[in-house]
């Protein structure tokens, strides 16, 4: 497999899982299209909320282009010489008693500048207002004031709370006095668009209609983005009154000239049926125009948005909206068929509608009308069409066609497609994986240190993850899978021969490589050797093959095995707890393989002595151990790396012949050592050789123990046949007494 210079990113991290009695799942997946090789385009902003985290501009709000774009405005109509701060301290930071003082001072026949308060004489606009005797203008600045509190400066939308009914009448009949007086048409303009205003916000949506029929034929001003702002509230007015066609064509006109009333446009954008749709198709001048109106209704939730790309490009073929659209819709296919053959969590993304019904249909409609863009060669960034007829190709499964197609966008002059181009080839090369050979993996581990890729790419390590898993179980390298994907801990829940098999031969320095060193490094540790053997000789544990268990665990160097753990085998519970309660100070303590040499060699001396007190004791003592290093006491992690104290209770509801139980951090299950066999067998040969009845009442104590936990763990009846054994035979012993005393179990039995 050939690989360019850049890319594949890594591999070897922690996938955290979801716990089973977590939320609906959130999808997971993997998404490398970056939106931000389709230049942002603040004429389509709205579009770009999805892709915010890429596009810094989509954020701003109309509101604040309404702020900047009515400054510049004025900075052009009437005062370019002066400081555009003085005139947002003018227009939005006076109050109105300050436009009063204004206007007074402007009134009186002989007066200037230094007429005005300090704080007014320093501001260059009002200067400006001073020197050129701008009455007109500082009375409508007045009236804005005033009727700014009654509608809302922060509004973005159309719809507003209850209006204040008697103080806006008042102002619109004193507004109409002010138009019908005033001589310049520009600010008539500004008058109007208050005086509808007002009126859009009383409610009064036939009286808004009146209004603009009637003030706009008195109005002769330049081009103005006022023209644009009173459009948007007679196309509210429109909508309200029933007449969405007429409201659907002027809010796409008022989209696709004015930003700074772009967003409410979008927002309020609405066709409920084709002949509405029909009708305002035919208010359109031109095929931009409807092109424009499909650019609108492919953002609502049920459009079909290949249908309306379909549409504009017909209309306009160079339209930059069918980039933004393009993108969204290869993003959710993206998510919908990317990896979905080995994504390891496609049941759980279900509940996320992933993917979703019929996601490989439009991929099929979408393919068809890409390669008919790039056949066509009209489009007005061609590069990007390539590039999305490789992605859909990648997604098809079609892997040839694919780095054929990506391989002729990988020298485009735009910098974001050339690296898009890259970064979908090194993905279409891990798709197509069938196998993994040596220098595929040492592949994979020249890139391991490219950290920029890593951020750049997040996911890229998981489909990596993902994928070689696949690859491994499919070619029977379950253990190397297992470790990529869920890590040792995983594996260490319930341990299998064969994988561990198989890790014990990737850390051995003769069969494996460096991708295989590089991965045991990276998921289990600097000691991977030592913590499979570890793990290994655990496996023998719990599977009662001690001796076994013992030869492994000397493969680990004498000066680490304390690392493994220390134990203090010889401690008597009648109560049975999993933590410690009492001082181990003075007692000896032993890691694994000497408290193993150290079983092997009290039952050695059993064996030969003829002193049946030594016997006994050293018996005991090794079923004592034995006990104490199962599921139900406290030396539990001798032989179980992880203990979940829910198992006992699910083990006494429902036979696991197994003792393998589900756990939300076990991917393969959670074994449990719940055997009581060795522990039982050392009790019973104690009892065999007690030489009184003192140690046989505890060797039979210790023996009924192991029944009940052993019949708790297999789900079976009750039975009590040492306890049985303890009251008919040893009721006169003083363990026997103590027993009645510290243990409930057996105080209940004695009470039935």
């Amino acid at each position: 497999m050939k690989h360019p210079y850049l890319l594949i990113l890594l591999t070897f991290f922690p996938i955290v899982l979801a716990a089973d009695c977590a939320p609906a799942p959130s999808f997971y997946g993997y998404r490398f299209l970056n939106p931000a090789m389709v230049e942002y385009d603040s004429q389509l902003s709205p579009f770009y909320e999805s892709f915010r985290e890429y596009y810094p501009e989509a954020g701003k709000k109309g509101t604040n282009y309404q702020k900047q774009d009515n400054l510049a405005e004025w900075h052009e109509r009437y005062c370019e010489q002066v400081d555009t701060v003085d005139l947002e301290k003018t227009i939005y930071g006076s109050s109105v008693n300050d436009l009063q003082e204004l206007l007074r001072v402007l009134s009186r026949p002989k007066t200037n500048v230094a007429s005005l308060p300090d704080r007014l004489q320093r501001n260059t606009f009002t200067n400006h207002l001073m020197r050129y005797k701008c009455t007109e203008v500082v009375e409508y600045l007045l009236f804005a004031k005033q009727a700014e509190p009654l509608v809302g400066s922060n509004r973005s939308g159309f719809k507003q709370n209850e209006p204040r009914r008697v103080d806006m009448e008042r102002l619109i009949d004193d507004g109409l006095e002010k138009f019908r007086r005033t001589k310049s048409h520009y600010v008539r303009l500004r008058y109007a668009y208050q005086l509808i205003r007002l009126a859009h916000y009383l409610k009064e949506y036939s009286y808004v209609l009146e209004l603009h029929d009637y003030l706009m034929p008195k109005i002769e001003a330049d081009p103005s983005i006022i023209y644009y702002w009173i459009e948007g509230h007679r196309a509210g007015a429109l909508q309200s009154l029933g007449n969405y066609a007429e409201s659907a064509y002027r809010f796409s006109q008022v989209f696709a000239n004015c930003r700074s009333k772009r967003e409410s446009a979008y927002r309020s954008f609405k066709i409920r049926t084709d002949e509405e749709w029909q009708g305002a198709s035919n208010l359109c001048a031109n095929d931009g125009q409807r092109a424009m109106l499909h650019v609108l209704r492919a953002q609502n939730n049920r459009a079909i948005v290949l249908e309306e790309m379909a549409a504009i490009y017909r209309l306009d073929p160079a339209n930059k909206a069918l980039e933004p659209l393009l993108m969204r819709e290869l993003k959710e296919l993206e998510e919908d068929l990317l990896g979905l053959d080995f994504n390891p969590k496609k049941q759980l993304n279900k509940r996320a509608n992933r993917p979703r019904p019929g996601a490989a249909r439009r991929l099929i409609k979408l393919q068809t009308f890409v390669n008919a863009v790039v056949r066509n060669d009209d489009s007005l960034n061609p590069d990007l069409w390539k590039l999305a007829r490789g992605v859909i190709e990648m997604l098809a499964g079609d892997y040839f066609y694919a780095r054929q197609s990506l391989d002729k966008v990988r020298r485009s002059d735009n910098d974001s497609i050339r690296e898009q181009a890259i970064v979908m080839t090194e993905v279409t090369n891990l798709l197509a994986l069938s196998k993994v050979t040596d220098s595929v993996e040492l592949y994979y581990y020249n890139l391991l240190d490219d950290e920029k890729l890593r951020a750049r790419y997040p996911d890229l390590r998981s489909l990596v993850n993902d994928k070689l898993e696949a690859v491994y179980y499919a070619t029977g390298r379950k253990g190397k899978a297992a470790l990529m994907q869920y890590g040792f801990d995983a594996l260490q829940k319930n341990p299998e021969l064969g994988t561990l098999t198989e890790l014990v031969g990737m850390g051995d320095s003769l069969l494996g490589n460096r991708f295989d060193k590089l991965l045991l490094n990276r998921r289990i540790g600097e000691n991977a050797q030592d913590d499979i053997n570890d793990l290994l000789g655990t496996y023998y544990l719990q599977r009662g093959q001690w001796e076994a268990g013992l030869e492994v665990f000397k493969r680990i160097p004498a000066a680490r095995r304390d690392a493994y753990g220390l134990y203090y085998p010889f401690i008597k519970q009648f109560k049975d707890r999993v933590k410690l309660r009492q001082s181990t100070n003075d007692m000896t303590q032993y890691n694994k393989v000497d408290l193993l040499e150290r079983l092997v060699s009290l039952e050695e001396e059993a064996k030969r002595t003829l002193n049946d007190t030594i016997a006994t004791r050293n018996y005991f003592s090794i079923g004592l151990a034995h006990y104490n290093m199962s599921y139900y006491s406290y030396n539990w992690r001798f032989s179980d790396p992880f203990r979940s104290g829910a198992s006992g209770a699910r083990a006494v509801k429902k036979r696991a012949p197994d003792w393998v139980f589900s756990h939300p951090e076990a991917p393969f299950g959670n074994k449990e050592n719940f055997n009581m066999d060795r522990a039982r067998y050392y009790f019973e040969r104690a009892l065999s050789r007690a030489p009184i009845k003192e140690a046989a009442a505890e060797a039979i104590y210790y023996s009924a123990k192991t029944e009940r936990n052993q019949n708790y763990a297999a789900a079976r009846a009750r039975t009590f046949g040492y306890f049985q054994n303890l009251q008919e035979g040893y009721s006169d012993t003083r363990f026997y007494q103590r027993t009645v005393e510290e243990c409930k179990t057996f105080a209940w039995f004695v009470a039935r």
